[in-house]
């Protein structure tokens, strides 16, 4: 599987998160403190349903990526084929 590795702003991220990812695809969000790993439900512009598959925490969650931007700190992206990181930087 081919790794893409970038940084972008928050802002960025938001915009890749809402064109980019589909349902099926696995996320993993670093926010703040926060690591959420999961299969992406739904993306509706933005806000993702995740089954959540963590030792912690199980089941479906929302994430408006939006409203949490200011706490991003890194997300992995995984689709059939390729998998992208992209680690924030200040916008």
């Amino acid at each position: 599987m081919k790794t893409e590795k970038k940084t972008a702003t928050c802002t960025e991220i938001c915009e890749y998160v809402e064109k980019e990812v589909k349902p099926g695809d696995i996320v993993r969000l670093s926010l703040g403190r926060c690591y959420i790993p999961g299969e992406v439900i739904t993306n509706n512009e933005g806000v993702l349903q995740i089954d959540i598959e963590s030792d912690m925490i199980k089941g479906l969650s929302c994430i408006d990526i939006e409203k949490l931007k200011d706490f991003i700190v890194e997300i992995e992206h995984e689709c059939k084929d390729s998998c992208c990181v992209i680690e924030a930087k200040d916008d």
